[in-house]
């Protein structure tokens, strides 16, 4: 289990600048989290390095690549990239960081089984939009 503190089920960290979410979609489920538990520690420790790096670095810094990647520019969708490990996030309103898919890489470049996992990351990102805009997403989940 994670080291750092989880107000809810789906808070991961909140930094001093921004908070960091796990994205529960509309059957209660937080793929991302799911994946994250089944994980070994020493793996979930490098993705609490990085949340911890970003949630609590200023607005405006730029984490390395090797870290955190732009992997969709249209839809503003990223990946923390802990070793082998991708998680696709966004931000949103409130200074949060919605993760909202994860997998383990396949090789070098994006295959295209990582290309489907992002397409759905975008569908997440919508339906996180859309439920929110509609005064839906945190009611349900509280």
């Amino acid at each position: 289990m994670s080291t750092l503190q989880q107000e809810s089920k789906y808070h991961y960290y909140a930094g001093t600048t921004l908070t960091v979410e796990w994205f529960v979609d509309e059957a209660g489920k937080m793929k991302a989290k799911e994946y994250y538990n089944a994980l070994p520690q020493d793996e979930q420790d490098r993705l609490d390095y990085i949340v911890r790096y970003l949630a609590d670095s200023p607005i405006g810094t730029r984490l390395p690549k090797k870290l955190y990647n732009l992997e969709d520019a249209k839809n503003k969708i990223y990946a923390f990239k802990p070793k082998a490990h991708r998680f696709f996030n966004f931000m949103t309103v409130g200074r949060k960081v919605i993760i909202v898919d994860a997998f383990r890489k396949h090789s070098q470049q994006m295959a295209k089984k990582d290309l489907n996992l992002l397409k759905t990351a975008v569908l997440a990102r919508n339906s996180y939009l859309d439920r929110t805009k509609e005064g839906a997403y945190y009611e349900r989940i509280a």
